[in-house]
């Protein structure tokens, strides 16, 4: 009996230790995720839409998030529609000519 109660106890205490594990990569992938965010220059696709929009005018139509980027598309005022890629991690913008 009392090996029984030892032997279920330590299953307990190790099913414990993995759990905790478990949480802890899990707090450590949330952690290195919040990290590569904040080294990001554009955060998000409103972000994009703004930097494009101040940079050629017009209306923005389209973002569409990419790998490492975003893709907007806008309308200027002379009715050409522009395409433009926004690089997240430099803030880079291209194309648009």
């Amino acid at each position: 009996m009392k090996f029984a109660l030892v032997f279920l106890f330590a299953i307990t205490l190790s099913m414990s230790f993995v759990a905790q594990g478990r949480f802890v990569s899990a707090t450590n992938a949330i952690k290195t995720n919040q990290q590569a965010n904040a080294q990001l220059r554009v955060k998000s696709s409103r972000q994009a839409a703004q930097m494009v929009k101040s940079r050629f005018g017009g209306k923005v139509l389209k973002v569409q998030k990419q790998k490492s980027g975003y893709r907007v598309k806008l309308i200027k005022a002379d009715g050409n529609i522009v395409s433009v890629y926004v690089d997240a991690k430099t803030g880079r913008v291209s194309g648009g000519n």
